[in-house]
């Protein structure tokens, strides 16, 4: 019984770490054009940072993606924007 509990959070614990985050994941703030900007910029370093990483060059799909979400979050946290509540992500409006 516990198995069939734990199956539904498994697996969606494994699926943020899957899909790459952008834009959705954080709050815009009041300035839209700055947002777009600062999420391609960190969009490109965190490409980048993948490119450059041993594991991200030779590593499995869940490790770059893992790699890609670390730099992409770092980078937008740094420059002031909040992470979105994890139910705002994936439930509908």
């Amino acid at each position: 019984m516990r198995a069939l509990f734990l199956l539904p959070l498994i697996l969606v614990a494994g699926c943020s770490s899957i899909v790459r985050h952008n834009g959705d994941y954080f709050e815009t703030g009041p300035d839209i054009a700055r947002f777009e900007a600062d999420n391609q910029a960190c969009a490109t370093l965190a490409d980048e940072n993948g490119s450059y990483t041993l594991r991200g060059i030779s590593g499995t799909s869940y490790e770059r993606n893992r790699t890609y979400n670390t730099v992409y979050a770092g980078c937008m946290t740094k420059l002031g924007y909040a992470p979105r509540a994890y139910a705002r992500n994936w439930l509908p409006s």
